[in-house]
């Protein structure tokens, strides 16, 4: 079955953005990176004595998503999908709370990690 590679990277970045994290409150990516940045933005310029400095991951998060959607060379493909999974994995809490994952996990994050590859596939493929 051929999808359009456009449509193959907007499902890539709609299951990175909706896949919920496996932490205590686990939210989906998209809302944990608005609160991320906020918490961020509040601090700076608020006088915080310290600064939420994982807020500032946020600008080149939505780089990635925006360069993976615009790309159609397959090693800019690759690196972005790289760097996004160890986004994906730090963000939801992989690395530390492995023993909470669920299917708000697993269905985004499998669906993320097929539509990336076949769309990288399909790049390839059209370079060749």
């Amino acid at each position: 079955m051929f999808m359009n590679l456009k449509v193959l990277k907007l499902i890539t970045v709609i299951t990175f953005l909706l896949t919920f994290g496996i932490q205590e409150n686990g939210v989906p990516n998209f809302i944990l990176l608005i609160i991320f940045f906020g918490t961020f933005l509040n601090d700076l310029f608020n006088n915080s004595s310290s600064i939420f400095w994982q807020g500032l991951m946020v600008i080149p998060t939505v780089g990635l998503l925006i360069l993976f959607l615009r790309s159609k060379n397959y090693k800019i493909l690759t690196s972005c999908f790289v760097i996004l999974l160890f986004i994906l994995f730090y963000i939801t809490g992989v690395f530390h709370y492995c023993d909470r994952i669920h299917e708000g996990f697993i269905i985004p994050a499998t669906m993320f990690l097929i539509s990336s590859i076949y769309a990288i596939i399909l790049t390839r493929k059209g370079e060749s």
